[in-house]
């Protein structure tokens, strides 16, 4: 697997394209939809994390993903225990 060298104090990531969401225009006047296909494999730190959303329902799983403070998305599984807590924690702030 590739592996990138993160800056001090940056998450490091798997790979670029191994937990970031993709998108695709619809048809017609819909706007572009992101959807997850892997998910992040470790949990984020809750403080680097901006906001969230989740993926559409028309997508083929599941996802939600983080946006962090610098700008970068990263999906995550919103069956695991630490996401579900994420969403609680920015729903209620």
């Amino acid at each position: 697997q590739w592996f990138e060298s993160p800056r001090q104090g940056e998450l490091p990531l798997l790979s670029p394209c191994s937990c970031q969401p993709s998108s695709s225009k619809a048809l017609g006047s819909d706007p572009p939809t992101s959807c997850c296909f892997t998910y992040t494999a470790k949990k984020i730190p809750r403080n680097y994390i901006a906001d969230f959303y989740e993926t559409n329902s028309r997508c083929s799983q599941p996802g939600v993903v983080f946006t962090t403070k610098k700008g970068r998305e990263i999906c995550a599984n919103p069956a695991e225990k630490w996401v579900q807590e994420y969403m609680d924690h920015f729903e209620l702030n």
